[in-house]
């Protein structure tokens, strides 16, 4: 494969991940993504606590994923890439994903942005996700430009 296949795959994989994770209220489709983690893929949600102490909590795919289906068992959710910069090299890449998220819907409804941080790599011929971390928008730390 070229650069620019890989690029593309890439993008798929990730534009197919927000598809996942968005929908209505009740639990997400993560049959449709499973294939593109690898085995031992860790997910890694960042920010800061009630008193402003930063904070990581670690997860494999499917702690995460029954993370969100708990977070959303009532509530609407979506999520999609507002921008992408992707940098590969040799069987690895990584990718700065900036996200527009939307909890909830109607008047009620809490908008926000963040960053993901893809990490791949290349395994029997094929990109597998090996990690996500991410962390949102707050008083003090946001992403510049019309919100």
């Amino acid at each position: 494969m070229n650069e620019n296949e890989d690029r593309r795959i890439i993008r798929s994989m990730i534009n197919e991940d927000y598809a996942a994770l968005s929908g209505p209220p009740g639990p997400r489709a993560y049959e449709q993504i499973k294939h593109h983690f690898h085995s031992r893929a860790t997910m890694v949600r960042t920010g800061v606590d009630e008193s402003g102490a930063p904070f990581a909590t670690v997860m494999s795919v499917d702690d995460h994923h029954a993370d969100v289906d708990n977070k959303f068992a009532d509530m609407a959710f979506l999520e999609e890439e507002i921008d992408h910069q992707c940098e590969i090299f040799g069987n690895i890449a990584r990718v700065r994903s900036v996200y527009r998220s939307v909890f909830g819907s109607g008047p009620s409804a809490r908008e926000g942005r963040g960053v993901n941080f893809y990490n791949f790599i290349r395994e029997n011929g094929q990109w597998k996700i090996m990690s996500i971390v991410w962390d949102n928008e707050r008083p003090g730390l946001t992403l510049g430009g019309p919100q």
